[in-house]
């Protein structure tokens, strides 16, 4: 991969930007333990977008591995997982943080939100929508204990750890570095992602 573009997404905040059928993508974890919320949508028609819900039954796994692709809600391809230099924690599950799951934790006032980062990044590319698909939650350990029960653990991953992901269409990305502070998400102290774009 040969990087063309870097961002750096600083704690809380986050980024959209366009990527090409192709094109290489490295998310990277600054300092370890820090969770990033990543959509993916068509740049084509913005309304098919990662899908979970559909990835899922079509790899027949909670979590795409090396070799995967992650799936939109028109069942298509949108990124395929090409290396994996983490531990592979990377939830399917989990609903974005937003002002309503805050006040649930006992937040008073303002608090940055994924929900939040998305559709101020998606406005910034001129896209709106109406809705917050589910993100797909990378470095993000949210363990599923055999009764069906869910453990919300600090990432394991350390300074430096990242996944490449390949763009199977041209896109619209957005990714969040999780300001998620009231529980282990974080490992309680949200910090800085690096986004590389490359060929």
């Amino acid at each position: 991969m040969k990087v063309e573009r870097s961002y750096n997404v600083v704690a809380r905040t986050g980024l959209g930007f366009e990527v090409k059928s192709g094109d290489f993508i490295r998310i990277i974890d600054v300092e370890g333990a820090q969770p990033v919320d990543f959509w993916a949508f068509s740049k084509a028609d913005p309304l098919e977008f990662l899908s979970p819900e559909h990835t899922k039954p079509t790899i027949e796994k909670l979590i795409p591995g090396v070799g995967d692709a992650a799936y939109t809600n028109q069942r298509r391809a949108i990124v395929t997982v090409i290396q994996d230099n983490s531990p592979g924690q990377h939830d399917m599950q989990y609903a974005a943080c937003d002002p309503t799951r805050y006040r649930q934790l006992g937040v008073k006032g303002e608090h940055a939100s994924c929900q939040d980062n998305l559709h101020k990044a998606l406005s910034q590319l001129g896209v709106r929508l109406g809705f917050t698909p589910q993100p797909w939650n990378l470095f993000t350990n949210f363990f599923v204990n055999p009764d069906g029960t869910f453990t919300i653990k600090a990432p394991e991953t350390k300074a430096g750890d990242n996944i490449v992901l390949r763009c199977e269409m041209d896109a619209y990305i957005v990714v969040s570095a999780c300001p998620q502070d009231q529980n282990p998400t974080c490992g309680g102290n949200p910090t800085d992602i690096r986004v590389e774009v490359g060929r």
